[in-house]
């Protein structure tokens, strides 16, 4: 990510273009960057670890940047993109059936303790294959709808993303499960509104979903299990640790409403809390996205992230206009959205290393896709 970052910027000054720069998503992305440095971190409980958070955080923004204004704008670089991330997909998804199989990975994963590892060293590859998945088949059907794409190539996708839609639910991870449901939906809902026998097929698949989903619950008791579990943490969410670890964060928003209490200051002042009772236990972050800007970076930080929410969510909502086709991609758009960005979920961090980098690669190449079907394509290198 920082590589692709640096050569963007590199490539940037020798060509003397930083017209990206002034574009509205990214430039509110910018600005998010600045409020960060100059008015969030110099405020924070503890300004060090709060700095080291905002200042690095603009290798996000470059290679938001680099992705939807840069590589994959170009036709051959669209179609590299897509062979690497199916074949990344496939695999993974491979290693990991055949974990949930024999019970270890070929390919180094940890041993499977009642979530699924896959090649990962944690119990991360439904979440994994779910953004990189919803993000490349949004890819693939914009590159293949501008009659870019061979017909093979995108069957053999067609192919490798319901078996890596089918180890996430096999994965045993609640909010990727969940979360890919809502996904599903998304797509379904743009399937239907192409209208014709695409109704008939939307119809179809939604039973098979279902279907699947209702016989694994009744063969797998692991999975069955997992399910259980989230129901508890549902009916009782107040209770759950989920519950604390959100109540805390809004606590923290509440006493630091304007900056919060500093970029990745959650878990350094969580132990006071946890010492007057208020919380059972402590982790680095409230296991939310909004919360977790709440409680961060304050309104200053939190109200331009929601601008910038609402710019690609809008472009998607509006993509629905040109009938069709497009209407799929519409839905398989949003559908990637609601992966990073559905607010009710229980996530990573939005500022950590590896899950920011899931999901800002996922929202980049689901963006670049919408710029794909819109046109906004350099066909000289086909």
């Amino acid at each position: 990510m920082v590589l692709i970052a640096l050569l963007f910027l590199v490539r940037s000054a020798v060509h003397r273009d930083w017209s990206w720069v002034r574009q509205s998503d990214i430039a509110i992305l910018l600005v998010i960057w600045l409020i960060m440095n100059l008015l969030v971190s110099p405020f924070a409980e503890f300004s060090g670890k709060s700095f080291g958070r905002s200042a690095s955080w603009l290798r996000f923004v470059v290679f938001y940047a680099a992705v939807t204004r840069w590589i994959l704008v170009d036709q051959k670089a669209v179609r590299w993109v897509l062979i690497a991330f199916m074949t990344t997909v496939a695999v993974a998804a491979a290693d990991a059936f055949y974990q949930f199989l024999a019970g270890y990975s070929l390919l180094g994963g940890q041993p499977m303790t009642g979530r699924l590892t896959g090649p990962l060293d944690r119990p991360n590859i439904g979440i994994y294959l779910a953004k990189t998945g919803f993000a490349t088949v949004t890819l693939a059907l914009a590159l293949y709808l501008s009659d870019m794409m061979k017909q093979n190539a995108f069957r053999i996708g067609l192919v490798v993303f319901p078996f890596a839609l089918m180890i996430v639910f096999l994965s045993g991870e609640r909010t990727a499960s969940v979360l890919s449901l809502l996904a599903i939906g998304c797509s379904l809902v743009g399937l239907f509104l192409v209208g014709g026998k695409s109704r008939l097929a939307a119809a179809g698949i939604a039973v098979f979903v279902f279907g699947g989903i209702g016989a694994l619950l009744t063969i797998s008791d692991r999975i069955l299990a997992r399910v259980m579990a989230l129901g508890d943490v549902v009916s009782d969410y107040s209770g759950s640790i989920y519950g604390e670890l959100t109540s805390l964060g809004w606590r923290l928003f509440t006493e630091n409403p304007i900056v919060g209490t500093g970029m990745g200051n959650f878990g350094l002042v969580c132990p006071e809390y946890q010492a007057r009772g208020l919380i059972s236990e402590c982790h680095p972050h409230p296991h939310n996205f909004y919360v977790e800007w709440l409680s961060d970076t304050g309104l200053l930080g939190t109200l331009p992230w929601l601008v910038f929410v609402g710019m690609i969510v809008w472009a998607g909502l509006r993509h629905f206009r040109n009938g069709h086709s497009q209407s799929l991609v519409a839905g398989l758009y949003l559908g990637t959205m609601v992966l990073s960005l559905f607010p009710l979920a229980a996530t990573q961090s939005a500022f950590s290393n590896w899950p920011a980098i899931m999901a800002w690669n996922s929202i980049a190449v689901a963006v670049a896709a919408l710029r794909l079907s819109q046109g906004k394509v350099d066909k000289s290198a086909a």
